[in-house]
């Protein structure tokens, strides 16, 4: 009975250290800088292993996240980077590459999507040369064409914010659709989604002996990987569909005052994520306005003190005869659902420059009297 208890220890100790390491984990990744990132992606992508159980076994596929798509300026960018003599980088992606660009705007938009960019069906190489009537190695370039794409997509669409302390990085725009907002990222890699991976069917294959056990052990940690990017992909996509439902009002406006009290903490708990998470993920990221403006993602989650400071000022401007800062305090309370004491009220004003009701109410050029 002892060494079974004993054994129970370590075994729950092996399984928390474990989760320790995959948090851990996580949380490297999501601190990763964007390039690194889709570098990390592509070098896995581009190994033979992942290839075999992606086109061949077709045990992984991608899946796109709901109410995304990819930016319309990665179809736009090909015609102007051709002519652009302003970025070293971008001229060395498109050296002697005008013929392949050309390939993809004569298979269209449809196509090129189906074949190339969300191939969820997991087609062959040879299909999707019949597909669009290429040769085999045209494809593969094709394919390396959009991987250098995801890696380089700081330098086609390159933040403008300019800050001494953090680079940030634009990840997508947020653009009007007909009845909803859609995240249109820039990366292709973020916009291909997640992976799916049929777990099912690897252990239907492998007890078929189609793996060794050193393609099995191989198996186990490029899954480990593939769910590792899924967290992080997850993670900032999560982030993204929350802000904008939380901030829909000032997506459609662009009004800051229409900005609502939303904290990271709240947002950490409505998605269930630690707090460090959220942190993690949205730090020196930016999105792209409906009316392409750059903001940075933390501008989204403003105090609550900003908030009730600016619903003062818009209610004394609108209306400035309320005869008391406890009368202010009942409106804001009633009208607006806000709960502030009197001497918040009091302080706010101040910080606001806006005097008292019984200054306020005084008629202009008015003198004392002795």
């Amino acid at each position: 009975m002892t060494d079974f208890r004993i054994s129970q220890t370590q075994s729950l100790r092996m399984q928390q250290g474990l989760r320790q390491i995959i948090r851990m984990q996580q949380a490297s990744l999501l601190q990763m800088p964007e390039a690194e990132f889709h570098q990390f992606i592509i070098n896995i992508e581009q190994s033979a292993f992942f290839l075999r159980l992606y086109r061949k076994e077709k045990l992984i596929q991608h899946q796109r996240f709901p109410r995304t798509n990819i930016s319309s300026g990665f179809y736009q960018f090909k015609e102007e980077m051709i002519a652009d003599t302003g970025s070293i980088n971008v001229e060395s992606l498109l050296l002697n590459k005008e013929h392949m660009v050309h390939q993809i705007q004569r298979l269209g938009i449809e196509r090129f999507n189906r074949c190339f960019l969300f191939p969820e069906s997991a087609m062959t190489l040879e299909e999707i040369a019949r597909e669009c009537d290429l040769d085999v190695s045209e494809v593969q370039k094709i394919n390396r064409l959009i991987d250098d794409f995801s890696i380089m997509s700081e330098f086609y669409h390159p933040s403008n914010i300019i800050s001494d302390v953090i680079r940030y990085s634009k990840v997508a725009s947020v653009d009007s659709g007909e009845d909803e907002f859609i995240i249109s990222y820039f990366p292709p890699s973020y916009a291909r989604g997640r992976y799916l991976i049929n777990y099912d069917g690897f252990e239907e294959l492998k007890e078929k002996g189609t793996f060794n056990k050193a393609e099995v052990r191989e198996a186990g940690q490029l899954f480990k990987k593939l769910e590792l990017i899924n967290s992080r992909k997850d993670t900032v996509n999560r982030i993204l569909q929350s802000i904008i439902e939380k901030q829909a009002l000032y997506l459609e406006t662009s009004d800051t005052k229409s900005l609502l009290p939303f904290s990271q903490k709240e947002m950490a708990k409505t998605l269930g994520l630690a707090p460090s998470t959220v942190s993690r993920a949205i730090r020196s990221k930016s999105i792209e306005t409906p009316w392409s403006e750059e903001i940075p993602l933390e501008r989204f989650f403003p105090r609550p003190k900003r908030f009730k400071k600016e619903l003062l000022r818009q209610l004394l401007e609108a209306d400035g005869v309320f005869s008391s800062d406890e009368m202010i305090r009942a409106i804001l309370r009633e009208k607006f659902g806000v709960a502030i004491s009197r001497r918040s009220v009091a302080n706010l004003r101040g910080e606001l420059k806006i005097p008292v009701a019984r200054i306020r109410k005084a008629p202009m050029g008015g003198k004392k009297t002795g």
